[in-house]
């Protein structure tokens, strides 16, 4: 086995165990089935994409199977776990006016991530690792936890001002460095909706990214402009979002 492949499973069981710890489950022989079930539903909130996800399963399950073969538990808790179905062809829910007014009245102390994520389009889990260093002269300066690229984009005069107020703290949100603290602002977030509403639309952190890049195209922003700000390496990953710009902007570019 490669070096790299070694490390990436290390790392993935690494967050399994972080998140076993913060539950309360210290031992390997504690974790059940339904603890594999709850961390599996608790990373699909995060922004990962289901062939990402897939390949976590993966790992994981493998690495079970080492304990298995070690003689330190009998059973793979993640033995039955399903693999997920890719819904990246599905419409990206991004929220509305009326959405995002329910969501800041009610947003209490997770307001500034909110605003963050809203007004920058970042992803949440570069959202989580942002510290002082990362600002400089108003720009967002930071490699990607997703694909390893930098991305460096100027902030707006709103987010400025939210992160000036919280460069003292080693992370800007020391509020959300734990699996549990991201799982119940997560959860918080979608309070402001129906179960139904929420499993359909699969409303999570990361819609406020396809609202700011909803937002964006409707006030005429080019594609290729939104693909450096998003930080996307490809701009067939940005036009997935052109059937959102509303017919009004259309028109005016034709």
């Amino acid at each position: 086995m490669k070096v790299k492949q070694i490390s990436v499973i290390t790392t993935k069981v690494n967050y399994f165990k972080d998140y076993c710890f913060s539950i309360g489950i210290r031992e390997l022989e504690s974790i059940q089935r339904s603890h594999a079930n709850s961390y599996i539903n608790y990373r699909s909130t995060i922004c990962l994409t289901p062939s990402t996800l897939n390949k976590e399963i993966g790992f994981i399950k493998r690495f079970f199977n080492h304990c298995i073969m070690m003689g330190w538990i009998n059973i793979n808790p993640f033995f039955s776990i399903k693999y997920i179905k890719d819904r990246r062809n599905l419409k990206r829910y991004f929220f509305t006016d009326e959405d995002l007014s329910i969501i800041m009245d009610n947003a209490d102390i997770y307001h500034d991530i909110y605003m963050i994520l809203l007004s920058t389009g970042i992803r949440s889990t570069d959202v989580f690792g942002l510290k002082s260093e990362h600002i400089k002269d108003n720009y967002l300066v930071k490699q990607m936890n997703k694909t390893g690229d930098w991305l460096n984009i100027p902030l707006p005069a709103k987010a400025q001002q939210i992160l000036d107020k919280r460069l003292s703290g080693e992370f800007i949100f020391d509020e959300l460095q734990t699996p549990l603290q991201r799982r119940k602002c997560t959860e918080h977030l979608q309070s402001n909706f129906t179960a139904d509403f929420v499993r359909t639309n699969n409303i999570n952190l990361h819609t406020f990214r396809h609202t700011y890049a909803h937002n964006m195209l409707n006030k005429g922003v080019p594609k290729e402009v939104l693909q450096t700000l998003l930080g996307h390496r490809s701009i067939k990953t940005t036009e997935i979002y052109a059937n959102w710009v509303r017919k009004e902007e259309l028109e005016r570019w034709v």
